[in-house]
């Protein structure tokens, strides 16, 4: 199945996307699921899933914490916000919630890198996002096969147009199955456009 496990709604601030919309999209775009992953808030996650009312399309709350040295770690199958700031506690507190964790644009400019042991906690590693630069996309791969961790595609959509970008291919027999899928590393990235014009790399 087809998801897109990085997109942000009107709850994260920087973005104006309304849920009904990611909806609409989303499945326009002809995915099989998606996360709604707001900067430090479940509340847009929480609305989209409440929303959705096809069976055939699973919608995956989620949220995206910035901790305090600048690292982005990104919680799946999330029922509470993540409180924590240091990103061991970020990890321990997501795992707590039964939830799946994976490194957001690891190589982004004004980003900081995880240390080892944090990285050894990683369910994931965000090796493609739509929203950062190839050859930073690249470090992030490279990353990944140094740690021998799996590899996820996503778009980090702030706009309509983004949804889909990029895009994972999740093995499963059915969407009980997805967070066990992804937890155990049954991923690839099965689509990549970069959002050119809207890159986040400065530099």
């Amino acid at each position: 199945m087809i998801f897109d496990l990085h997109i942000h709604s009107k709850y994260s601030g920087d973005c104006a996307i309304e849920p009904a919309t990611i909806l609409k999209v989303a499945k326009k775009r002809g995915l099989d699921g998606i996360a709604v992953t707001d900067h430090l808030t479940i509340r847009g996650g929480v609305e989209t899933r409440t929303l959705n009312n096809d069976p055939d399309f699973l919608v995956i709350v989620g949220a995206e914490v910035e901790t305090s040295n600048r690292e982005d770690l990104i919680g799946l199958f999330l029922e509470e916000d993540i409180e924590s700031r240091n990103a061991a506690d970020v990890i321990t507190e997501i795992k707590a919630q039964e939830g799946v964790v994976f490194w957001a644009h690891p190589f982004r400019f004004g980003k900081n890198l995880l240390r080892g042991d944090a990285i050894e906690q990683l369910d994931l590693i965000e090796a493609f996002n739509s929203k950062t630069s190839a050859s930073r996309n690249e470090l992030a791969k490279q990353l990944a096969r140094e740690y021998d961790k799996p590899i996820i595609g996503t778009s980090d959509a702030h706009q309509p147009f983004e949804i889909g970008n990029g895009k994972t291919l999740v093995g499963g027999s059915g969407f009980g199955t997805i967070k066990e899928a992804l937890a155990s590393g049954k991923t690839q990235i099965a689509d990549a456009h970069l959002s050119y014009d809207y890159l986040n790399d400065m530099r």
